[in-house]
């Protein structure tokens, strides 16, 4: 029997039948300079991916906070000349619009910095952006148009560009704006010598920065807010008005359909909206509960009015601060329009004419202050609408310097005119459509592709509008003043 040798395997064998060991091979010292490199790359990137700061950490940071160090320190200019520099010692926030001033701000008294153009300057790409202060809250730095960065403020004044600084260091609130595409921009005005002290950037005075953010909105805050009129507390007589009547309904029913059709139109949209009220609730205009606080506690950026009149023109019509050029509530009148809502006209002299303003409070001289007769316009605007500052109700006082919400006031019919009431009733879902697109189209946000609410607009039909003559703005507004 023939017994085969099998060699074990991982032997090799000479002829000599000595056996070769196979040799180790080590790293050459190059090679362990190259995977010390590679391991060192590996740890900075998995720290950096596992530490990097997501939607929700970015909350807390600026782009400031995260800008490259080198950019920052040779985009910025430090050394102006007594000739370069422009003084400021005010500012005020209107939904998403930022306007500066020379002197303390006075809506009636006209700032130096009125009619000026003011430029932004990215200190990191250098992108500029120019805008003019107008006459009016709305009128200034649009600062949803920014984009991400932090800008220089340079203000022309007749050929000379002069860089804008405070007399006192400042630093707002973080300011977000509307949602657009489930993302916000955190806005920042920084005014202080030592805003750029970690990039070792030395400033002489506290000149004038906005940091603007992208990220994700806050839980809390909320784009527009609809206030149904009717069941409004009157905190000076301490009477409670549930709002006009209409054949077996109210204003405080009739208000709070059509803000439920706003809302669906705006959410479709993206926006968030929020109410004053709810359901049969009872709610003033003043105090931590009121009104006003709904919208200021939330930072609402728009707040949209909806109520009824007793008396007046038979079709709907705006009213709004005389402090802001109307440019909001005369961009809806617009979209309402193109959907063949019939409006009244109640105003020669604004950007629209079914667009009105809120009539001034007179003095014992008959001469008139700063204060507008009401409240829902009044009270929301912040700074630029003197909220919290009129009267012998102190509620709103720490509102006199928040940031405003624009605010808008829209007649949708009148109790005593059986014709604008059926006419209203007609044309209620177009008349939603026409409030929310004059929203979305004012702030440049589109409707998602694809979504079927979007195609709801301009669903209900009506006639081309034929002019109708109005009263006058002030005789008109008084109809709506404090209830």
């Amino acid at each position: 029997m023939r017994i085969e040798n099998r060699r074990p395997e991982g032997r090799r064998h000479t002829q000599s039948g000595k056996v070769r060991r196979r040799k180790k091979r080590r790293l050459s010292a190059y090679g362990w300079v190259l995977l010390v490199i590679l391991l060192a790359l590996c740890a900075v990137g998995g720290y950096w991916w596992f530490t990097r700061p997501g939607p929700v950490e970015k909350l807390d940071l600026t782009v400031l906070e995260t800008s490259d160090r080198k950019a920052v320190k040779e985009g910025v200019r430090t050394d102006f000349s007594e000739d370069e520099v422009y003084p400021l010692r005010d500012y005020a926030f209107l939904g998403e619009t930022l306007t500066l001033y020379q002197n303390p701000y006075d809506p009636v008294q006209t700032d130096p910095t009125l009619g000026k153009n003011v430029m932004l300057r990215n200190i990191v790409t250098g992108e500029e952006f120019t805008y003019t202060f107008g006459g009016g809250g709305d009128l200034g730095i649009q600062t949803g148009d920014l984009p991400e960065g932090v800008y220089e403020l340079y203000l022309y004044e007749q050929y000379d560009k002069k860089r804008l600084y405070f007399e006192e260091a400042l630093q707002s609130q973080p300011l977000e704006d509307i949602r657009r595409n489930q993302q916000v921009k955190s806005v920042v005005l920084d005014a202080g010598r030592d805003i750029l002290a970690d990039y070792d950037v030395t400033l002489d005075r506290n000149y004038a920065f906005l940091v603007v953010t992208d990220q994700v909105p806050r839980v809390k805050t909320v784009d527009v807010v609809l206030d149904p009129g009717g069941n409004l507390y009157n905190e000076l007589t301490g009477v409670t008005d549930t709002g006009a009547e209409y054949q077996g309904t109210n204003e405080a029913q009739l208000a709070m359909e059509l803000a439920d059709l706003v809302a669906a139109r705006l959410e479709a949209a993206g926006l968030k909206v929020s109410y004053t009220r709810e359901d049969d609730d009872i709610a003033g205009y003043y105090g931590d509960a009121g009104r006003a606080a709904a919208g200021y506690s939330r930072q609402g950026k728009v707040f949209l009015s909806l109520v009824m009149a007793e008396d007046g023109g038979a079709r709907p019509w705006f009213l709004t601060s005389p402090f802001v050029s109307g440019s909001l509530p005369s961009r809806m009148a617009y979209s309402l329009r193109q959907l063949g809502v019939e409006l009244t006209d109640v105003n020669a002299d604004a950007p629209d004419a079914a667009v009105g303003y809120d009539a001034r409070q007179q003095n014992e001289d008959w001469s008139y202050n700063q204060f507008s007769m009401t409240p829902a316009i009044r009270e929301t605007g912040g700074k630029i609408t003197w909220a919290g500052q009129s009267g012998v109700i102190t509620g709103n006082q720490m509102y006199q310097n928040a940031a405003g919400m624009y605010p808008v006031q829209f007649v949708f019919g009148n109790a005593d005119s059986e014709d604008s009431m059926a006419y209203y009733l007609a044309h209620k879902e177009q008349i939603a459509d026409g409030l929310a697109q004059g929203i979305l189209d004012y702030y440049g946000i589109e409707m998602p592709a694809g979504d079927e609410d979007a195609q709801a607009y301009g669903g209900s039909t009506g006639t081309a509008q034929q002019p109708v003559s109005g009263q006058k703005a002030g005789e008109e507004t008084e109809n709506t003043a404090e209830k």
